[in-house]
């Protein structure tokens, strides 16, 4: 020990989260890097902020035996009040970049948001900014002055943004990517207005317990004496709190009770909170279900638009049965396939309905029936569009689905609403744009990862008289976002049609009939792995996980990692990404929780389908220039695009990755991190080991695979009660 000590230190990097405090490692005014230990504090700290630190000093040594100076806190007090929420704003001021806004950050800290505004400061600004070049830096602070006094409604709207971050700052809020979405929420002016008028807005964001200190410490903060725990505004921010809480795990509804014991978890009256909710139309109902009532809304346009499409005019007339047995033969020559005879009946159910579903597990021929339909369509007249969810997936589908003569392009999902949306808006088509009319057949591969809200937009631009093909597995987990549309008309039978025969197993594969034993409750035979080889193998589950990576990388670059736990996959994410990644490459940040190098795999958590991206979706970082110009190359295509600053803020690292975003993307190898935990059920076990076209391997024991068997997915959906 080197003794007492204090001093101030800006967090660079959360090393270990303990029960009740955190080591974090950060760096003092002087630039020194010092490593801080707090325990016996619920504290949150984030990666930017800046804490002033009393305690004693010691020597830390590493496992590399690297020596660094250690902070063991007896006192801890963040400084305050604006910088982590004010650094990504300042960033996109004209010229300033994260440098200047850091200058300005340690120029005028709290004073900040006046000083931008303040004309008489203009000088103070310029030498903040860049003092060794002045007459560049009076420019810069005229146009960041500007910006911040113009009274046009973007600056007006830029001004209340630093104010509103301002507020939530010294309200308690502390997480970038909180903020950044209780702004999207209540942008504006008037934002702080607003949020002062109801502070559990913020419920529908953030989790409960941050939302209802914040609501309770802003209620408080309007009148001392009001009564906080039954106020109206509290009683509705615990019950918009429970539906993100629901659909966040994908439900869109609930039965009443395991409703009110959320909101008694919440320390609400459920009898108080769902009487108010019920006369504020805070939840719809629908055969004694409760529904989130955006949701139910989307599920009820969402049925009524499917019945629509099955009542539409089509102008491409089917012919009778023996016609049709014409076409598939024409088509089998076409595609140089051969059909069984469950695939053949498959297309000729198919084609007659206006809306319809084909289901099968892994290996059965759905991509085989998809593409003799599609030259079926084809003939008849018709136009066809492939879509897909993820990227690989579409591509898959485009390849299956085309002959030498016939090639075929396969589009992702979000990428047919980013057309159709700037199409809607007056924008000029591009080359490649896809046109839906009305002899249009839109064919969904892997449908069972499309969430309620991504089909209801698809199908919003689809003209009456289009018709649809949902094809995927029942047997997957359901997607990422809310709702399983395709689970719910799967199950209630109607416009069906199954393919139940295995074919794949022909090609010698292991995978497909060890994935079928786990999608009908059957624990497959899978022998332990040998280090090589194709197949479905087990590794005990003490190895260690980044090593294995690495020993699988070694056979196939196109290696994919899969977990139940978030947890998991962020150990797994830092630990590989110290590991495998060049050291020589810069590393910059993603958003709020990531860091990125050249060579990163990353994922986009979030659907943003006008940016043609989508929760799930895969890419590599390819370059990085500066610190925010990042390109990507994102799975299904062809070249990389510069990753829009906003969008940033919805990546992650992915070395690693949930089952849940893991569906629809496919790789060579897959590392199943298989675990004791009520996450992993016989659909996330079956999801994982389909991903993988020649090699899985679970780390993991057997009698943890056993239990995953047992275990079933469930969901709540509204759909299922309004679909007849």
């Amino acid at each position: 020990m080197i003794g007492p000590g204090s001093t101030q230190v800006t967090i660079e990097r959360i090393l270990s989260k303990l029960e009740k405090g955190v080591i974090f490692s950060g760096r003092q005014a002087d630039g020194e890097r010092i490593r801080v230990k707090i325990s016996g504090v619920d504290l949150s700290p984030e990666v930017g902020e800046t804490y002033h630190v009393d305690g004693l000093i010691h020597v830390f040594t590493d496992k590399y035996r690297v020596s660094v100076k250690q902070f063991n806190v007896t006192k801890i007090t963040r400084v305050n009040p604006v910088g982590a929420l004010l650094i990504p704003f300042l960033e996109r001021l004209p010229n300033v970049g994260p440098v200047r806004a850091k200058r300005l950050l340690e120029a005028f800290a709290v004073d900040l948001p006046q000083a931008l505004t303040d004309p008489d400061r203009l000088g103070e600004i310029a030498k903040a900014l860049d003092p060794a070049k002045p007459i560049l830096a009076s420019k810069i602070a005229a146009h960041v002055f500007a910006a911040m006094t113009h009274k046009a409604e973007e600056e007006i709207s830029a001004k209340a943004e630093i104010e509103f971050l301002s507020l939530l700052e010294k309200a308690g809020v502390t997480k970038p990517g909180a903020a950044r979405q209780l702004w999207r929420l209540v942008c504006g002016a008037g934002s702080q207005e607003r949020l002062l008028k109801n502070p559990y807005l913020a419920a529908s964001i953030l989790d409960w317990k941050l939302a209802d200190h914040l609501g309770k410490r802003l209620l408080r903060q309007a009148d001392p004496k009001v009564d906080v725990m039954d106020h109206s505004h509290r009683l509705l921010g615990a019950v918009d709190n429970v539906w993100r809480e629901l659909l966040g795990d994908g439900d869109s509804g609930s039965e009443e009770e395991p409703f009110r014991g959320l909101l008694r978890r919440r320390g609400v009256d459920p009898d108080l909170a769902l009487g108010l909710a019920r006369k504020k139309g805070a939840v719809a109902e629908s055969e004694a279900l409760l529904r989130a009532p955006g949701a139910a809304y989307i599920e009820n346009s969402l049925a009524i638009r499917l019945h629509d499409m099955e009542q539409a005019i089509c102008p491409i007339i089917i012919p009778d049965d023996r016609r049709l047995t014409e076409l598939i033969n024409q088509a089998e020559a076409d595609t140089g396939l051969k059909l069984f005879q469950e695939q053949q009946d498959a297309v000729m159910a198919l084609i007659k309905r206006p809306v319809a579903l084909l289901q099968g597990g892994a290996g059965v021929g759905k991509t085989t029936v998809m593409k003799v339909l599609a030259a079926v369509w084809e003939r008849l007249g018709g136009k066809v569009v492939l879509g897909a969810l993820a990227g690989k997936a579409a591509l898959g589908l485009a390849r299956g689905a085309s002959s030498p003569g016939q090639p075929r392009l396969g589009h992702t999902v979000a990428r047919l609403i980013s057309m159709q949306a700037a199409s809607c808006e007056g924008k000029p088509p591009r080359a490649d744009t896809v046109i839906f009319d009305d002899r249009t057949l839109i064919v969904l591969d892997e449908a069972s990862m499309l969430d309620t809200p991504g089909l209801h937009e698809l199908l919003s631009y689809l003209p009456m008289g289009a018709r649809l093909l949902m094809a995927g597995d029942n047997g997957q987990l359901p997607p990422v976002g809310w709702g399983c549309v395709f689970h719910d008309l799967v199950n209630a039978g109607t416009r069906l049609t199954s393919l139940t025969k295995v074919r794949r197993q022909l090609s010698g594969s292991p995978i497909p009939l060890a994935a079928t034993a786990i999608r009908e409750g059957n624990v497959p035979h899978i022998d332990d792995w040998m280090g090589a080889g194709a197949g479905i193998f087990v590794v005990p589950k003490d190895r260690d996980h980044v090593a294995q990576y690495q020993e699988l990388l070694a056979l196939s670059p196109d290696t994919m990692v899969v977990a139940a736990r978030r947890s998991t996959v962020d150990a797994f994410n830092y630990n590989a990404a110290h590991r495998i990644r060049d050291v020589n490459q810069p590393v910059v940040r993603l958003g709020p929780l990531a860091s990125v190098a050249v060579g990163d795999p990353i994922v986009c958590t979030r659907n943003r389908y006008r940016d043609g991206l989508f929760n799930g979706l895969l890419g590599k970082v390819t370059n990085i220039d500066g610190d925010l110009n990042i390109s990507v190359l994102w799975d299904g295509e062809a070249e990389p695009r510069l990753l829009d600053e906003d969008a940033a803020q919805d990546c992650e690292l992915a070395y690693g990755i949930t089952c849940h975003r893991a569906q629809g993307s496919a790789a060579v190898t897959v590392l199943v991190i298989l675990e004791d935990a009520p996450l992993v059920t016989r659909e996330w076990l079956y999801t994982a080991i389909t991903r993988a076209r020649e090699r899985v391997v679970i780390l993991g024991s057997k009698a943890d695979l056993e239990k995953a068997v047992e275990r079933r997915t469930r969901r709540t959906t509204g759909f299922r009660a309004v679909w007849k």
